[in-house]
């Protein structure tokens, strides 16, 4: 059991390594290889579609090859890439390869997302919270291993040193074994009814539907939320207040360090209070810290209330997962592909949405547009447990029925 705890925790950590890497080396990559920031943004966009089409296959390729043979190829597509990558071929080929990269995240995601909520039943939700703590380890961390490998002047072994750590994990996923749930990671064999006839796979009844829905909304405002909110930060505060370049830039570091002490925070907390009441807790904290930042009078006050955005923010997405999941039994896989790929959607949108913002308007726009952003998750939210609470209701009913 702690094993596959921990070996999940890794998969998260090289998950943060996958998202931010390509970012972290872009500087001194675009140079070498003579290209414009277009070029490498194209690169990365890539990497998304790559993770997209990667979330969604996840589901098919669970119920192929299983869950502990599907981790260890996609492993092999993410390491594949970071191997590649470090021998620094031509541009045409990173194009092409870095979607290979990006779906192995998004398989790895989804299927190690999907095994904590299906298999670790009364710890799931600190089990996941932990494994999104060593996400923003591993997204906080590359930045500086990158950085003292393009001290050096040898800016690709940023990859090898991923490629390594992916090639470690991989031995572990393949020569370990798992006592218990083993029989949960392996191909699941088709179950025959009373009449010989193989059960259908499960499916979504029409109660549960709604929740879905709603969750995909809340999915995708969520991660465009959170990619936007931190990536404009120095923009932001460059028009609102007279800080420096480095102040600007330390804006996105005490995000991301609120995020991951906000996960460390809940672990405890969420066995104490449960996932619902801090769901709720969290959602209405960014929405309050987020319009402190709209009103922000000062730099320390908009540096207090980015840090209290990170706070909240930080358990947001893996308590949806578990919320949204809990009562689909069998469908954990589909409905966090489902989730993980709309969210990826927003991560994608919202920021060019927000960037057009800037560039036609003034900053109060694109502030309060992301307020506004916040409060839709607010209502969304409300909406989950409003659905959730009548699909139970007609659980009930139909039971007292039969």
């Amino acid at each position: 059991m702690k094993r596959l705890v921990w070996l999940a925790c890794i998969m998260y950590l090289l998950a943060g390594f996958g998202h931010i890497i390509i970012g972290s080396v872009l500087e001194p990559m675009v140079h070498a290889y003579q290209v414009d920031y277009s070029a490498g943004g194209q690169l990365i966009m890539n990497q998304f579609l790559g993770f997209l089409v990667g979330t969604l296959l996840a589901p098919l390729i669970v119920r192929t090859i299983g869950r502990k043979v599907t981790v260890i190829l996609a492993l092999l597509l993410f390491g594949t890439s970071q191997f590649i990558f470090t021998f620094m071929p031509s541009w045409d080929i990173l194009l092409f390869t870095t979607p290979i990269g990006g779906a192995g995240l998004g398989i790895s995601e989804t299927v190690v997302a999907a095994m904590i909520i299906g298999f670790f039943k009364e710890k799931r939700a600190s089990t996941l919270i932990m494994a999104e703590i060593f996400f923003g380890v591993g997204a906080l961390a590359i930045p500086a291993v990158a950085a003292f490998f393009i001290v050096n002047g040898v800016w690709n072994y940023s990859f090898a040193f991923v490629a390594a750590l992916i090639a470690t994990t991989l031995l572990l996923w393949v020569f370990l074994s798992f006592g218990e749930a083993e029989s949960f990671l392996k191909k699941q064999p088709k179950v025959l009814s009373e009449i010989g006839k193989k059960e259908q796979n499960p499916r979504y009844s029409k109660a549960t539907i709604p929740v879905i829905v709603i969750g995909v909304f809340f999915f995708f405002m969520y991660v465009g939320t959170e990619m936007t909110f931190p990536n404009y930060l120095p923009t932001i505060l460059s028009k609102t207040t007279n800080l420096g370049e480095s102040a600007l830039a330390l804006s996105i570091t005490v995000f991301w360090a609120a995020m991951t002490f906000g996960r460390i925070a809940m672990t405890p907390i969420i066995d104490k209070i449960g996932y619902n009441k801090l769901f709720i807790i969290c959602s209405f904290g960014q929405l309050g810290s987020i319009f402190i930042l709209a009103v922000s009078p000062s730099a320390a006050i908009s540096f207090i209330s980015i840090f209290l955005t990170g706070l909240t923010m930080g358990g947001m997405f893996s308590i949806g997962l578990l919320i949204i999941n809990e009562d689909l039994p069998g469908l954990e896989e589909r409905t966090t592909s489902i989730l993980v790929a709309m969210g990826g959607l927003g991560g994608a949108a919202l920021p060019k949405i927000a960037g057009i913002l800037i560039d036609r308007y003034s900053i109060g726009v694109t502030l309060w547009g992301i307020v506004f952003c916040s409060l839709l998750l607010v209502i969304l939210m409300g909406g989950i447990f409003h659905f959730k609470k009548k699909a139970e209701d007609i659980v009930q009913l139909e039971r007292q029925a039969s």
